[in-house]
């Protein structure tokens, strides 16, 4: 028991020391995200008490779809957006050149963001939500109520919650995927979480909307990570766009 103990905080403290080394790698030009928001604020427990109801392992208000979801999207979101791009530029007949543009584009974005969001977690250190609720009396935030057995649906990643990872990828990905396809393209995708589950989309926006709730759902992320996370990846792609792998003119 000892040396399972041992092996679980090697792999922890290694994975931390991976995330924290991320977070260090200099992006593109990346726009600076604002804090969490304050413990005692009102913003805070709304967040606070959005998850601890939704969030919880055996929550009776989540819906089966949005359990469903949320450890669908629990997988490798990079591939994911990555297999989505490929099944919608299928039809478009693009030639090799043009995908190569498309997914790197998409890449570049993504990898951006991840850094973007990686600097800000350690740089603001935000608890994650099994220890805010747990540790709710210490707060100073009177609408907040402490509960140590609470216990979220997904398994609490090994780093900082703030702003959350996910939310800024699907933000960077859907906006860079927009700008080829629009955002009203539907398409489906598959998750190596949830083996033989096909969730299908009628527009980018609304798989990155799924996407956010998903980790709110899972109990890992508050609301205003995710959506300071998205509108990041959002802002980051923009500007991959406007400014990286632009096509160049003819010449005569």
């Amino acid at each position: 028991m000892a040396a399972h103990t041992t092996s679980i905080r090697a792999r922890l403290q290694s994975a931390g020391r991976f995330h924290d080394h991320l977070g260090r790698r200099v992006p593109f030009p990346v726009p600076a995200g604002r804090g969490p928001p304050a413990l005692d604020s009102a913003q805070y427990a709304a967040d606070f008490n959005e998850i601890k109801l939704m969030g919880v392992a055996n929550s009776t208000t989540r819906t089966a779809d949005q359990t469903q979801f949320s450890i669908f999207w629990n997988g490798n979101v990079v591939s994911l957006w990555n297999r989505a791009a490929l099944q919608v530029a299928a039809p478009m007949d693009f030639s090799l050149l043009e995908n190569a543009r498309l997914l790197a584009l998409l890449n570049l974005a993504v990898a951006d963001s991840y850094i973007c969001c990686f600097d800000a977690k350690y740089t603001y250190v935000f608890w994650r939500p099994i220890t805010a609720i747990a540790l709710a009396d210490t707060d100073g935030n009177p609408d907040t109520m402490a509960d140590p057995a609470w216990t979220p649906l997904l398994v609490t990643p090994p780093f900082p919650e703030y702003p959350s990872g996910h939310a800024c990828v699907g933000g960077a990905a859907a906006v860079v995927l927009a700008a080829f396809f629009g955002d009203q393209t539907a398409f489906s995708v598959t998750s190596e979480t949830l083996p033989g589950v096909t969730r299908y989309f009628s527009s980018l926006s609304q798989a990155a909307d799924e996407l956010d709730d998903a980790r709110i759902f899972g109990g890992i992320h508050f609301r205003t990570s995710c959506n300071v996370a998205r509108a990041q990846g959002e802002q980051v792609a923009e500007y991959i766009l406007a400014n990286s792998l632009r096509r160049l003119r003819h010449l005569h």
